[in-house]
């Protein structure tokens, strides 16, 4: 284990010193600078976030917290942890419609910082405080934490709980190899109650990263017998008590439709075929890495060196069963999405964190080869892409373009990234770590705070149900046809109707008092035919344009109510 190094050993007033000092505290604070900005002004995306809060509303507004129901369909394809925990802070902080999307996020803000600090605890017991305060940093700032802790779904709650796991598993792993007493009883109540959570919120994807973890360590090690220290029938009990409640009350409710739904068709058909057209190759993962795992990449190829020199020692050994089998598997499943690998974040950040502090206390070998020169010029070529696409391309395309504001913005991200290169081919690995940290975090709130909520163009539902609520309509009574995107369910109201047709929304509109219909123009011909058939006349109240980005589709929507005939 390396030489622990505290924080009376730097200089009193350096960055590192303070950052010791109170490393919990400064993590926190890092978390909140990175992962609030824009929890408020970014609409509810689609698909999966519309589609949680919406289900999540739902319960508020029924009092029914068993079954999970997108409008009158069964959502039967996540367990009900998530939808538990926004109701709860939907309902602390918002009262009815409950149409406020950032309360819905608290859940998801909170899951990112408990992994972060649950990275930390673990890089503690793994190698020491410094080496635990840059792995927690580096996943801090990646950008898939980040936008997970955004996003009002089950992702960054679940690598919370994997984390929290795979700490608890780490204290077992390392007491047995060190031949000290076994944890006390405690820490395998906490191991059952993450494991718990875990499946609560995400089925038994949990089970997946922590089980193999053990399987790969142990067959590693050759020693199966520490296992049995982690008292798993114990943790099998705290894990029923969380679970078996509501699975029994959801079974009965629906008739077993639940677990026919949600394990034969959503966890089996994503194992073993392309979801929702959701497929990618072998190496999709390591690619989105790219973007994923930035600006902590930064240190992989150090990490990698690292983790072939030391692979006889415990706590590399230990990441490296946590990401190895779990990233094969994953590549090689027909199913991908970006965010399948963020589990595994916490202990790549970790590995980089410990070749880091390596080359600083021993030598430069870890910070000054060939990998990791050229790493750092791909490193940096990414970075000037990111920049690029996100604060200049991407807000001309779908905003009101970059501009002057912008530009400015973009010089301190780019000032910081290229510190961070100079300190790591000078071998300052610390000082590296803080500026990429800091390149992350400059970049993100840019992203978020300045840019996302420009794009106005891509917040379409959001300027619909602007545009449907200033025309005076009730939800019931408005109908949109064209525009089916779980997002403006969410934010029109849980009683408007989805139609399908032109002809459907015509005929809405004639059976409903007062009610309102938003056509897209290529199902207009049809809802003007219909009327005309019906011998009566729809008056345009306004129009909204934008991209429907979960199609792809520039869509032109126009809001009608009949026409008066009277005075």
């Amino acid at each position: 284990m390396p030489t622990r190094r505290s924080a009376a050993s730097y200089d009193s007033s350096s960055p590192w010193s303070l950052a010791l000092a109170h490393p919990r505290a400064v993590l926190v604070v890092l978390c909140l600078l990175m992962f609030v900005p824009g929890i408020a002004t970014i609409p509810p995306l689609d698909r999966d976030e519309a589609r949680f809060t919406q289900a999540t509303k739902q319960m508020l507004e029924t009092g029914d917290f068993i079954e999970i129901r997108f409008q009158e369909e069964a959502r039967n394809k996540k367990p009900i942890g998530i939808y538990w925990m926004q109701s709860i802070t939907a309902g602390w902080f918002s009262g009815p419609p409950h149409n406020a999307v950032w309360v819905y996020r608290i859940p998801s803000v909170l899951g990112g910082i408990f992994a972060v600090l649950f990275a930390f605890g673990l890089g503690r017991r793994l190698f020491d405080e410094e080496t635990a305060m840059i792995g927690a940093g580096l996943l801090a700032s990646s950008m898939l934490l980040i936008g997970e802790a955004h996003i009002a779904k089950t992702d960054a709650v679940l690598v919370a709980c994997v984390t929290a796991a795979q700490l608890l598993v780490a204290q077992f792993f390392v007491a047995a190899r060190q031949g000290s007493p076994q944890p006390m009883v405690r820490y395998s109540a906490l191991l059952g109650l993450a494991l718990g959570l875990g499946i609560l919120v995400k089925g038994p994807m949990i089970l997946f990263f922590v089980g193999l973890t053990v399987i790969a360590l142990s067959a590693w090690e050759r020693s199966w017998g520490w296992i049995s220290t982690m008292r798993p029938m114990f943790a099998l009990g705290i894990i029923i008590l969380i679970n078996v409640p509501w699975l029994v009350a959801i079974g009965l409710v629906t008739k077993g439709a639940y677990f026919q739904e949600a394990i034969g068709q959503d966890f089996l058909g994503k194992a073993v075929s392309g979801q929702e057209s959701h497929w990618g190759p072998p190496g999709y993962y390591l690619v989105s890495l790219l973007v994923g795992f930035w600006p902590g990449w930064l240190f992989l190829a150090p990490g990698v060196v690292y983790a072939i020199a030391r692979v006889r020692e415990g706590s590399v050994r230990f990441l490296l069963a946590w990401i190895v089998p779990a990233w094969i598997i994953l590549e090689l499943a027909p199913t991908k999405l970006p965010h399948y690998p963020l589990p595994l974040y916490p202990a790549i950040a970790m590995l980089c964190g410990a070749a880091v502090m390596a080359g600083v206390r021993e030598s430069r070998s870890f910070l000054d080869n060939t990998p990791v020169k050229l790493g750092a010029v791909a490193w940096l070529m990414v970075t000037l892409g990111l920049i690029g696409a996100a604060l200049f391309y991407v807000p001309g395309q779908f905003g009101t373009g970059g501009g002057i504001f912008l530009t400015i913005l973009a010089l301190p991200v780019l000032g910081a990234a290229g510190i961070a290169v100079l300190f790591l081919l000078r071998g300052e690995g610390e000082n590296a770590t803080a500026a990429t940290v800091a390149t992350g975090a400059l970049f993100a709130a840019i992203l978020l705070a300045a840019v996302l909520p420009r794009l106005d163009q891509l917040m379409l539902s959001e300027r619909a149900a602007d545009l449907i609520a200033r025309s005076g309509a009730k939800p019931e009574n408005t109908t949109v046809a064209g525009f089916n995107e779980p997002s403006i369910v969410f934010q029109v109201g849980t009683k408007m109707q989805l139609s399908p047709t032109g002809a459907e929304a015509a005929d809405f509109i004639t059976k409903h008092a007062d009610a309102r219909a938003l056509v897209e123009e290529r199902l207009d011909a049809e809802f003007q035919q219909t009327l005309r058939k019906l011998n009566v006349a729809a008056e345009a109240l306004g129009n909204v344009k934008g991209l429907n980005y979960s199609k792809g589709d520039h869509l032109s929507l126009t809001l009608y109510r009949l026409r008066k005939t009277g005075p």
